[in-house]
């Protein structure tokens, strides 16, 4: 199930990365392949053939690695089918950003070649008017029940002690509902869909964009204020969270997909009717046709050229620091893999001294006075729990959870080495266990005696 789980996080980068990338051999405001062309250039021979090899190019390298996305279920260790997925992930990103650059270079030689340069290439094009224009906000009215929905959880656990341990689980959620309203006003802050000199047109192409993406942020936080109450109202059912979870990731990346690719639509069609001459051509701020670069525009946040929804200007230096942070936790990525993968083949200890016993795993442990146990008790089965704090894999579970039959509890166990042992401590109860079963039964009788 875990695995399932995995897969449905990581592979709809795959199919972003695949489609998005397909998606820019059709012109986007007059740029093909991250390569601002004329009319005229776009179904030219050459530009085509450079659009074919690019096409064939992704399959070469994305279908293969799609097939790398089996052995993972295969893999019984939880560590060590996230390492093969976050790697799987690295390789996603970093091969078809590769036939992306690859090919778009090829298409910028051509445009040089050719000299396919706008009359209004090198120069910037204002759009103080456009930027002038009122937006037509979707009120915040229909933004208000999801943010509301989202907070009843975490106002509830916050006031019931028996539900305390889950606040931090709801505060994450009423967090990205009120985050998600506030990427919606977003939108509006970012510069306007300029193509050419042409006021209606740019009025228009950013009309499309805010009316598009603006949908997608009121979905966006209806579907998080819902999940929130279902994960409330679930809480003691785990299959039944992993499958709404499933749901909700599933429902937010089609909507995002579709958002972006009508978006794209909509805006060709407008631009096509307009071919001027003086149209907007910024392929020398786009690195690569990737990273913006643009020292004379103040703004921050731009609109993705290839991508979805914005990008940063490096030209900032937040935007540089922005860049690093994302770079570095890409970077990272198979790392924390192994270090999952290290800590779920690490064994839990108990030790027993003449006062305490202290349940350890790694760098973590518990330890618990001996005058202060009220109950101990042995189990040969865990019971289903929910996370609320700590670590969750396949042979490890470590930190708080919500335990049924015994509320809200502190564990230190590896599941597939039982018995393991429940003790009720100082208010608190503690679900432990040694990797060796003969320890875990000798503490236990240790313990009674």
């Amino acid at each position: 199930m875990m695995t399932i789980i995995f897969a449905v996080c990581f592979i709809p980068v795959w199919f972003i990365m695949y489609f998005l990338l397909r998606n820019t051999v059709k012109p986007k405001k007059n740029v093909i392949i991250g390569v601002t062309l004329p009319h005229s250039a776009h179904n030219e021979s050459e530009t085509q053939g450079i659009c074919k090899a690019f096409r064939k190019w992704l399959n070469i390298v994305l279908i293969p690695l799609l097939l790398l996305m089996i052995p993972p279920f295969f893999m019984e260790s939880m560590g060590a089918s996230l390492t093969w997925l976050m790697t799987w992930c690295l390789f996603v990103m970093i091969g078809s950003m590769a036939v992306f650059a690859i090919h778009r270079g090829k298409l910028m030689a051509l445009k040089r070649a050719n000299n396919w340069y706008s009359a209004a290439s090198g120069r910037s094009l204002v759009d103080i008017k456009a930027a002038a224009l009122p937006p037509n906000k979707i009120k915040g009215i229909w933004f208000l029940p999801p943010v509301i929905a989202s907070m009843i959880p975490l106002l509830y656990s916050l006031f019931n002690p028996a539900e305390r341990d889950m606040a931090y689980v709801y505060g994450i959620f009423a967090f990205l509902t009120v985050s998600f309203w506030l990427f919606y006003h977003l939108i509006f802050r970012l510069r306007s869909e300029l193509v050419n000199e042409n006021l209606p047109l740019t009025a228009a192409l950013t009309r499309v964009r805010r009316y598009n993406w603006g949908k997608f942020w009121l979905i966006a936080t209806w579907v998080n204020g819902a999940f929130s109450l279902l994960m409330w109202a679930f809480v003691e059912n785990v299959t039944a969270i992993l499958v709404v979870a499933l749901i909700y990731t599933l429902i937010v990346i089609a909507v995002a997909l579709n958002t972006e690719f009508a978006a794209r639509v909509a805006q060709q069609k407008l631009t096509a009717a307009d071919p001027g001459d003086h149209y907007l051509d910024e392929d020398e701020y786009w690195l690569l046709g990737l990273f913006y670069h643009n020292p004379n525009d103040k703004h921050l946040m731009v609109n993705d050229r290839i991508g979805m929804n914005m990008s940063v200007n490096l030209a900032k230096p937040a935007g540089k620091v922005v860049i690093a942070l994302s770079a570095l936790c890409i970077a990272a990525m198979p790392f924390i893999g192994i270090w999952l993968w290290t800590e779920e083949l690490t064994p839990t200890r108990l030790v027993l001294s003449e006062s305490t016993l202290t349940a350890g795993h790694t760098r973590d442990r518990y330890v618990i006075r001996l005058e202060a146990i009220e109950s101990v008790e042995l189990i040969e089965v865990l019971p289903s729990m929910i996370r609320t704090a700590g670590t969750g894999m396949t042979n490890l579970n470590k930190g708080n959870y919500r335990v049924t039959g015994y509320g809200a509890s502190r564990l230190n166990v590896q599941p597939r080495y039982p018995p393991f042992l429940v003790i009720h401590s100082g208010g608190l109860t503690y679900i432990i266990n040694d990797a060796d079963s003969n320890v875990t039964r000798e503490m236990y009788t240790r313990l009674r005696r």
